[in-house]
């Protein structure tokens, strides 16, 4: 591990994949645990943070554990019930516009912006309490970026019946499985590992610099 810490490029790869790995089990754990109970808020909140726990456990950094589960607490269900508050007001917005809101949402693009936005505030509380405020505009921008191909991902499953019925098969082992829930808890670990490692090798980069003044 001291030669992943040591180096920035594995860092940012052990990172993002331990981020992956931590969101993509919290999301299937806890789906699979509330699947009989209708508790959107409790699944999010555990989510985030289990989700949290194991990433900060795979960093191996014990002093940034405690940050980064209280980032996920706050930053899961704030990110998907923000991204829906933003998506009625945009709705509304675009109905006093004579725009209709629902050709956009069955086009999947309203799906992809939501999905995009949850990143952004998801990445922006995890930035903003495991760096400060200025670590808030990078790991909005990256989570934000990581965000966009698992909101298609999410448009796919919701048109395409036939492959969302083969991918739920095949998970049925675990119990009825909210694919959706899955790959949007997924893509904030993705997002999250890719900002914590861009971040770190950017402020070592800065530092080095730093120090090579003459």
């Amino acid at each position: 591990m001291n030669i992943i810490k040591s180096n920035a490029w594995a860092f940012l790869l052990w990172s993002t994949l331990a981020g992956t790995i931590s969101f993509l089990f919290s999301s299937l754990l806890i789906d699979a645990m509330m699947s009989k109970y209708d508790l959107m808020i409790v699944e999010l909140v555990l989510s985030g943070g289990i989700g949290a726990l194991l990433f900060g456990i795979l960093l191996l950094n014990k002093h940034m554990i405690k940050k980064i589960m209280l980032a996920g607490f706050l930053a899961v269900p704030i990110g998907f019930f923000g991204a829906f508050g933003l998506a009625g007001a945009m709705d509304l917005l675009l109905s006093l516009l004579g725009v209709n809101a629902e050709s956009l949402n069955t086009a999947g693009i309203g799906n992809n912006i939501g999905i995009i936005v949850m990143g952004m505030v998801c990445g922006a509380i995890f930035g903003a309490v495991l760096y400060g405020r200025k670590a808030i505009f990078l790991f909005t921008v990256v989570s934000g970026a990581v965000s966009f191909p698992f909101g298609l991902l999410v448009s796919l499953f919701n048109m395409n019946y036939q492959l969302r019925t083969k991918i739920a098969i095949t998970l049925s082992f675990l119990g009825p499985i909210d694919l959706n829930y899955l790959t949007i808890i997924t893509s904030f670990g993705v997002g999250i590992g890719l900002s914590i490692g861009l971040y770190n090798m950017l402020k070592n980069r800065d530092y080095y610099a730093e120090e090579n003044k003459f």
